[in-house]
Formats: structure tokens, C-alpha cells, sequence
């Protein structure tokens, strides 16, 4: 079935797609994956002087408090290796070394070419405005709005104030892990010493637009003097700062400019450089031409595609300022990983994390039946599994053909076999790499919780399930229950711990009661002793409400058709999944958005917004990822027609139709098991916990719907943004969050969850929960102007912040605020 474009259309209105960088993988306090090496400066993914600065001081003074540090400088008895070596002289390395001056360690500095040559490098009097204003400089390395060279002035003086140990000119090849520290190569030479920090910004080669004719000598990819050009025809490519920087700067220096970008509408640059570059616009100096490309540069000319057209514009100059590439071949070389890096290990974990998520799902779901002699051993086994469809020859039905528990039987069984192989490969390499698996504290128990629940889990899948004709329908799923319980309430306290702001701390509790009580303790403890044996198995409340005994409980949170074991078994599971579905959920959805329930309820999501919050960084981004989110729609549209057959079908007869039967089979196997969740959950720690909650959940394609409707947004104070894009990268449904937010525009896309991690990971607290009022889909009758900041846990900030904004928020806005 092919559904409408429009149908989609309309879903992913106002749904821009946003790529993210993949910087080095850093942890929370600038270290990466080699500890003892980290990164400042740009490198962290802010590109603002600012804050680079910033950064460099920052380190420095855990330093300072780093106990270990200490005891490495108390024990170090070579003479000749440093205490710090910092990698580049820009805005971080320079406050960092100002800062390891002040502090008496032994460092040297390595610069490749001169002390702040980025800078140096700028186009001439480009504007530099210190963003963000607050909180004030802590760093010594202090300075203000202005231009290029008042900022080479400022940041010379400051510097200048103490003599720092810069080697120019020198250039560093790789970085060596040693017994006692690390050595430090460089074109000079080498450099030991006991911790290094990188501090080299994005200093790889500019991208490139791969055209025919980009080798022309006309073609730059560095602005420095627009001055050079005067009364010509000038193309600049790209979408940020720098370009449309560039773009202003020809543009007043006398020159026709045309600006290709190939979206529909700048998102990135700051404020103060979209209005200069509009305000070009409107004089009509420069011609912008989105959602356009180059297609080939000539000697005289440019061939540019448009979404409408070709166009052949004449040419003197282009400039494509469309980034540079980290030096990745450096940090590979000194064995530093990148964000999303694949390599063999990494392919290994994510077939043995699969394998384990087959051998659960498809184990639990199936069993080989019983043949009269089936033997023992693996000859048994066989024997089981190949007479199963012979205890079914005259019947067809999942109750009376045993082709799906056969099935999931065998694939449970490959599933287990290869996580045999590929999981002890994985052990083998954590207990080879101890610092980086158990060089913390949560890291000894996250991995070592992680171990024993593999290795339990896998003795109880051959104890329980291949010992027995019936499955492991009891043991094993308790043991299942329990474990999914455990990691939900574990990985939540370690969310809370993270990040200590009300609205989490609200949310994970209520996820982790809702898992623990409905999954686990209602079924397995609850009951028997309070329901069935007081109340009878002829009660109304157990032959309706749990007409499947203990296992109907899951259909309380798991609306259909998330759950559609439920769905028909009794008169009430056959009106009451319409009511929580297109009633209670449709309400609570349009008041509070559909994170309500992805966030704060659905067992799917708990998992996500726990076990997968430190993963959400590796979501899937751009626009071929965000074209997948449809896929729930097409899900949705089997989920109906799968309940429709199997419920007409048992109404009308006892012994369902084959078309019937086998549409629900083929449905539970491929949606319920192998979607929601071996792929759900097999690639946790590869591409985020919401996976299955993004892609493939008919629920939440279905609250999408809702969703649109929902005046619930995030809103978005676009002054405050300084473009840093950290927002996009820790939304794990793929959302370019940032395109909002230095927009101003309320956040209005459906796939949003609520979990608030764009909110307090924004380090200029621009976003906030809020409510626009009415139900307005595609922000139409929204205008910019003052919203009321919500005042209590309700807006998602830490509570310091929130006063902080509320303080602000009345200097701007007296009479509304009061």
C-alpha cells in the first residue's frame, strides 16, 4: 500500500533535517577516550571564541583539583618529561597555558603555525561579536565586540602579560601512549609528558564542492581581504557564519554577489549577520539563490542548479565556504576515537549486542514441541523442532500450528549461538581495554552489571528453555521482567544523577514506578494474592480485565497497538483499547504533546530515556534519516489491517482463516519481536535508544496525528542562541532542533518526545517548555514576541537557571512579568 505524499507532507511540516559534526568523543570533562589526553576549544563542538577561551580555563582548574595529577607530578623523576603539553596556541591553548603558568606546572605549547592564526587568517575587519554575554569571562584572556584586529589587539595584550612556552612553526604528527605518560611527535621532535591537551580547533582541509572546475585559480575557499575585488561578479557557496560573512563584506567592497545555499532558508549564522546579509537583500546587492548547488565552475562562468532550473551566471571569483574537516587522520593515528567511529570491535559489539537481543525476543516468544519419543541431545532437538507442523496437520492457527513458536525457537537458538562467540569476543577485548571499560566507578558497574546479565541470561535460556517442551514462558520472562525492571531503575538513577533538574527527576521516577509496578510486581507478586485467589477466575474483573491472567497487566500501559496480545480476548479488551487509544491518549497527548506518554509512561521509552541516555548522541541526523521516520506510518496501516483480520476472523469463526492467522503471525514476528525489539534493542549503543520509537512504532505514528494539534511546544528565546548545535546533537529522535531555536519559532515538530535534553544541555538556557496558546500546526499564527516563562519544574530548567531568567525576564518585560 503506498500512502500519499501528502499524508506525509502534512505530518513533517515544518520538520527541517539537520546534519551533525562527529568531533572527537569527549566526556564530561574534556577528557577522550585515551585518558589523559583532551580537547578544548572548538573541538568540544562550540565554535565560539567565547567559550573556547572558556574551556581551556575550565580544564585547567579541574587540573588543579585532579588528585591523581598531583600524585603523577609528585612521582614523575624524569626531568625531561613536561607536566602538560598543549596542542595550539589559539584562544583555549593560550588560556589554558595562562592558566598552567599561574598554576607552577611544567608545560610547553606547540603551535603550528603562530600564536591565534585562525584569527589571524580572518577576512579583514570582520566583525566578532563576543557571544554569549553571560555569564562573564572567568578566564584571564579577556575580550570584547569589535573586528578582527581589535580582537588581535586585545587578545595580544593579554597574552603578552606573561611569557608563555610556545614553540612556532611546529607541527605535531601523532600522539604516543607511554608506561608513564604519553609522547608528543612533532616535526622537531618529541615531547614527553604526563597529560596533553588539544586544543587545535577544526584546522583540517576545507571541504570541497567535488565540481568540475573547483581548480581554477578564481576558486578560493578562504575570504581575507575582500578588498582584492572590486566591481565584479562574485559567488559565494554556503550556509554559515563565515559565508555569509563573506557575502557582506564583497558586497560592500563594490562587488555583485550571488549566494548559493543549498537549503531552503539560513538556520546557522548569528543574528547580527542574517539581518546585515537581509538588509544586502533587500538593497538588492545580493542575490541569494536556496536550495540550489554548483554544478560546474568555468573561466568566465558558474552553472548553478536551482530546485526550479539551471542557471549560467557569469563569474569572476567564487569562494566556497562550506566548512573544514577535523584532522582525523591525526587523532587516528594517536588512537582517539571519534563520535560514531566503526571499526572491528565496534562491529563485533553491535552483532553480539543483535545476537543477544535474537536469543531474548525470538527465545521467548518460541519453543519446540514435544514429539512422543524426542530423544535426547541435539538429535531431540531436531526431532522437536521438525515435528512440530505434524501436530498440526489437520489445524491451522498460532494456538494449534506450531510454525511461529518453531520458528522463533530456531532463531532463538542462532541468536544464542552467535552471541556465544561474538559476546565472549567482546569480554575478551573489555578485559584487554580496563581503562576505558572499569576506569570509573559507573563505569565498573555499568559493564559489570552488563556482563552479568549476559552471561545469566544466556545460562538461563539453555537451563529453562532447551530442557523443556513448554518454552520458557515463566522463569525466564520473570527473569526477563526483573532485569528490564532493574536497568530501567539503575540507568534512571544515574539520569537523575546527571542531570539534576526537577523535570527529570519527576519523569524518571514516574517511568521507573510505572515499569516496576506494571511489568514486574503487578504480574509476579501482586496478582495471584491480591486478585485471582480473593476474587475468583470467574470474577468479572479476571475474566475481563485479565482474561490472559497476569500477562493482560502489560496492556494497562501498553496501549494497543504498541500491545495487541490484549485486543479482543474479552468484552473489555475489546472496547477498552479504543478508549485508551484514541480517547485518553488523544487527550493527554493534545494537552501535554506526545512526550507524555513516549516520555513519561510507554515501557519503550523508559528504556530509551535510562539505559539509552548516554547513547543519544549517535541518533541517526539529516535528511535521509529523518525520510525514515515515516516508516511507523506504513507500520500503522498493517497494525490496523493485522487486528481487523484476526478479530473479524475469530468473531466469525473458532478456526481463523489462514489469511488471517498468518497476517497476525507475520505482524507479531516482524513488528512485536524483530523491530520493536531486536533491532530496538540491539542497537542501543550504536544508534540510540529510539530506534524503534522513531522508526517503526504505529503508536507514535499515530500520535503524531495528535501531536499536530498540540499547543505543548518548546520554545526558543533565538537572542540567547549562539548556534552552537549541541541541542540537534542530543535530540536522539533526529530533530535540527537548533534551526528553532535561533529562529525564535516555537518547536513544532511531531517527533518530539519531551525528554528535555535539548533543554538542559543548551548552555545559554534558550529553551524551554512552553505553550503557544492555541492549537496552531504549522506556526502560522504565531508571533514573535513575550511568552510568560514558566515559572516551575514545568519549563525543564535547573531551578539557579530558572531564576536567573526569571530575574532577566522582569528588567525586559516590567508590566507582563510582574
Amino acid at each position: 500500500m503506498k500512502l500519499p505524499s501528502f499524508y506525509f507532507d502534512w505530518l513533517q511540516k515544518g520538520n527541517p533535517t539537520g546534519t551533525v559534526d562527529r568531533f572527537p568523543e569527549l566526556k564530561n570533562n574534556f577528557e577522550t577516550s585515551v585518558p589523559g589526553i583532551y580537547c578544548v576549544g572548538d573541538l568540544t563542538g562550540i565554535p565560539l571564541i567565547k567559550l573556547a577561551s572558556e574551556s581551556g580555563y575550565q580544564l585547567l582548574q579541574r587540573l588543579k583539583d585532579d588528585e591523581s595529577f598531583a600524585q603523577q607530578r609528585e612521582q614523575n623523576n624524569d626531568s625531561s618529561r613536561h607536566d602538560l603539553v598543549i596542542i595550539g596556541a589559539g584562544p583555549a591553548g593560550v588560556s589554558a597555558g595562562i592558566e598552567a603558568h599561574k598554576a607552577g606546572f611544567n608545560f610547553v605549547m606547540i603551535e603550528s603555525s603562530q600564536m591565534f592564526n585562525t584569527i589571524i587568517n580572518f577576512p579583514k575587519g570582520k566583525p566578532i561579536y563576543v557571544s554569549p554575554q553571560e555569564p562573564a569571562m572567568q578566564s584571564e584572556l579577556k575580550f570584547s565586540d569589535g573586528t578582527k584586529e581589535t580582537l588581535l589587539d586585545e587578545l595580544e595584550k593579554e597574552s603578552s602579560r606573561i611569557e608563555l612556552p610556545i614553540k612556532d612553526a611546529e607541527t605535531v604528527k601523532a600522539i604516543r601512549q607511554e608506561r608513564n605518560g604519553f609522547a608528543v611527535t612533532t616535526s622537531h621532535g618529541e615531547y614527553k609528558s604526563l597529560r596533553v591537551i588539544v586544543a587545535i580547533g577544526k584546522t583540517g582541509n576545507a571541504r570541497m564542492l567535488n565540481v568540475p572546475g573547483e581548480k581554477l585559480p578564481k576558486v578560493f575557499t578562504r575570504l581575507i581581504d575582500p578588498g582584492e575585488h572590486h566591481d565584479q561578479d562574485v559567488l559565494v557557496v554556503g550556509g554559515g557564519d563565515s559565508a555569509i560573512e563573506a557575502s557582506v563584506a564583497l558586497s560592500q567592497s563594490g562587488n555583485r554577489v550571488t549566494h548559493s545555499y543549498r537549503r531552503a532558508s539560513l538556520s546557522r549564522p548569528k543574528e547580527q549577520n542574517i539581518n546585515a546579509f537581509n538588509k544586502l537583500v533587500d538593497e538588492g546587492k545580493i542575490t541569494p539563490l536556496f536550495e540550489s548547488t554548483v554544478k560546474e565552475i568555468r573561466e568566465q562562468e558558474v552553472v548553478i542548479a536551482t530546485k526550479d532550473d539551471e542557471q549560467t551566471l557569469r563569474n569572476d571569483a567564487v569562494y566556497a565556504l562550506i566548512g573544514t574537516e577535523i584532522p582525523i587522520q591525526f587523532f587516528k593515528r594517536s588512537h582517539i576515537r571519534m563520535e560514531g567511529e566503526r571499526n572491528l570491535q565496534w562491529w563485533i559489539n553491535l552483532v553480539a549486542l543483535v545476537s543477544f537481543a535474537v536469543m531474548i525476543y525470538f527465545g521467548k516468544s518460541g519453543f519446540a514441541v514435544k514429539a512422543i519419543e524426542p530423544g535426547s541431545g541435539i538429535t531431540g532437538l531436531v526431532t522437536r523442532f521438525l515435528s512440530a507442523p505434524l501436530r498440526a496437520k489437520y489445524t491451522w492457527g498460532l494456538e494449534g500450528y506450531a510454525w511461529y513458536s518453531s520458528l522463533n525457537f530456531l532463531l532463538g537458538w542462532l541468536g544464542a549461538l552467535f552471541f556465544i562467540i561474538t559476546g565472549t569476543l567482546s569480554l575478551v577485548y573489555a578485559f584487554a581495554n580496563p581503562q576505558r571499560y572499569f576506569g570509573d566507578w559507573w563505569g565498573r558497574i555499568k559493564y559489570g552489571y552488563f556482563i552479568f546479565v549476559g552471561v545469566y541470561t544466556l545460562g538461563d535460556y539453555f537451563t529453562s528453555l532447551l530442557t523443556q517442551s513448554a518454552g520458557w514462558v515463566e522463569n525466564p520472562t520473570f527473569n526477563y521482567s526483573m532485569f528490564y525492571s532493574v536497568t530501567v531503575v539503575l540507568f534512571g538513577i544515574r539520569r537523575i544523577q546527571r542531570k539534576p533538574t526537577k523535570y527529570i527527576a519527576y519523569q524518571t521516577s514516574l517511568l521507573m514506578f510505572v515499569q516496576v509496578f506494571f511489568l514486574f510486581l503487578l504480574p509476579f507478586f501482586l496478582y495471584e494474592p491480591l486478585l485471582e485467589n480473593p476474587l475468583g477466575k470467574q470474577s468479572w474483573l479476571i475474566r475481563e480485565v485479565f482474561p490472559e491472567g497476569k500477562w493482560s497487566s502489560f496492556g494497562l500501559i501498553l496501549f494497543w497497538p504498541l500491545n495487541i496480545n490484549n485486543f479482543g480476548t474479552s468484552t473489555f479488551w475489546t472496547w477498552f483499547p479504543f478508549v485508551q487509544t484514541f480517547g485518553i491518549l488523544a487527550f493527554i497527548v493534545h494537552r501535554w504533546g506526545k512526550g507524555v506518554y513516549c516520555g513519561w509512561i510507554c515501557s519503550c521509552g523508559a528504556l530509551a530515556e535510562t539505559l539509552g541516555d548516554e547513547y543519544r548522541t549517535l541518533a541517526p541526523h539529516g535528511p535521509q534519516a529523518k525520510k525514515m521516520d515515516n516508516i511507523g506510518q506504513y507500520v500503522l496501516w498493517f497494525a490496523f489491517i493485522a487486528t481487523a483480520l484476526h478479530f473479524g476472523a475469530k468473531k466469525l469463526s473458532d478456526n481463523p482463516s489462514i489469511l488471517a492467522d498468518t497476517a497476525w503471525g507475520v505482524y507479531k514476528v516482524s513488528i512485536d519481536v524483530v523491530f520493536a525489539g531486536v533491532l530496538g534493542v540491539g542497537v542501543y549503543f550504536f544508534m540510540g535508544g529510539r530506534v524503534w520509537c522513531r522508526f517503526g512504532c504505529p503508536l507514535a505514528a499515530l500520535m503524531h496525528i495528535y501531536t499536530r494539534f498540540s499547543p505543548y511546544r518548546i520554545m526558543a528565546n533565538k537572542k540567547r542562541c549562539i548556534s552552537c548545535n549541541i541541542c540537534t546533537k542530543v535530540c536522539h529522535m533526529g530533530i535540527d532542533v537548533m534551526n528553532y531555536a535561533n529562529k525564535g519559532i516555537p518547536m513544532n515538530d511531531v517527533e518530539c518526545v519531551k525528554c528535555s535534553a535539548c533543554v538542559v544541555n543548551c548552555p545559554m538556557q534558550v529553551l524551554t517548555f512552553g505553550d503557544v496558546g492555541a492549537t496552531d500546526p504549522d506556526n502560522v499564527h504565531y508571533k514573535e514576541g513575550y511568552i510568560p516563562l514558566k515559572r516551575g519544574w514545568e519549563s525543564g530548567l535547573p531551578d539557579r537557571d530558572i531564576e536567573m531568567l526569571v530575574e532577566k525576564e522582569k528588567q525586559q518585560h516590567p508590566v507582563q512579568a510582574g
